[in-house]
């Protein structure tokens, strides 16, 4: 009778162990889903990058005319044999630097009545990929970002400081690099370099390498 009670006692012991152990792993994987629910939560399409077709709102191929309607007059650019570049300044920027958006653009086809994009180029943390890759990230963790970037060229700017070109070209992006940390992220067409542009959106900046 002894051993029965005991053995009974035991059956009730492991049960019991089970259902903590049970209790203790759904904890665990709540944490993880919870975790994991914070750090991927969507980015708002407005500010959200997708590398080789868009930043926010406006898209590669796009009509120029369409991007006039969403952002208004540009703020500065440059233009010459049908190429151009159009740049708008936010708002709420502060500092010497204003954030920015530059929009490259050249005619569509050889009819030369329509232009579109060609390049997206952005300076503000705001805008993000889906994984949360924006300005002001290091080197090292935009190559696990995106493992094939190379180095393009570095430049001096108008601060004579050396700003250094990066390019995922087959992902469709690039980055310029200032003091160890992104300045900068240009969404292009994929497999084209970032720099295949007929004008130089920085003329001040002197090329070093």
């Amino acid at each position: 009778m002894k051993s029965i009670k005991f053995a009974l006692l035991g059956l009730s012991i492991s049960l019991v162990a089970c259902q903590s152990a049970n209790k203790t792993d759904q904890n665990k994987t709540d944490s993880i889903s919870n975790l994991t629910s914070v750090t991927m939560q969507p980015v708002d399409e407005r500010f959200l990058i997708v590398a080789g077709r868009s930043v926010g709102e406006i898209t590669l191929g796009e009509d120029m005319e369409q991007v006039g309607i969403k952002l208004g007059r540009p703020n500065a650019g440059d233009a010459a044999m049908g190429k151009a570049w159009g740049i708008w300044y936010s708002d709420d920027s502060t500092g010497k630097h204003p954030n920015e958006i530059a929009v490259y653009s050249s005619y569509r086809d050889t009819s030369m009545l329509i232009k579109d994009v060609k390049e997206i180029r952005i300076t503000s943390n705001k805008f993000k990929t889906q994984d949360g890759l924006a300005t002001g990230i290091t080197l090292e963790d935009t190559k696990l970002k995106f493992p094939s970037i190379k180095k393009l060229s570095s430049y001096l700017n108008e601060d004579k400081d050396t700003v250094t070109v990066y390019d995922a070209q087959k992902d469709g992006i690039g980055f310029e690099f200032l003091k160890g940390k992104s300045i900068s992220l240009t969404v292009h067409r994929a497999n084209t370099s970032v720099n295949a542009t007929y004008l130089t959106l920085h003329p001040e900046w002197k090329l070093i390498e």
